[in-house]
């Protein structure tokens, strides 16, 4: 997590509302730890995606390297 973006939301967030310090860096932290969190579930899925098109492509070339030309 970016410690600089942390500082620099939580004071903003300070500005907009009545937070006090501790509860303003909770909150940013906290947005942020699930924004990384959502952010790696998306990589997964789409990994477990390429994988299952990469094995779709193998066999489709297996099946095609198996026949002769006509």
């Amino acid at each position: 997590m970016d410690e600089q973006a942390v500082t620099r939301f939580t004071q903003e967030l300070m500005l907009v509302s009545e937070l006090d310090e501790q509860a303003a860096g909770a909150f940013v932290r906290a947005v942020c730890l699930e924004g990384v969190h959502e952010g790696e579930q998306r990589v997964l899925v789409e990994l477990h995606r390429r994988d299952r098109r990469i094995e779709e492509l193998e066999r489709e070339l297996a099946r095609l390297g198996g026949q002769r030309p006509g």
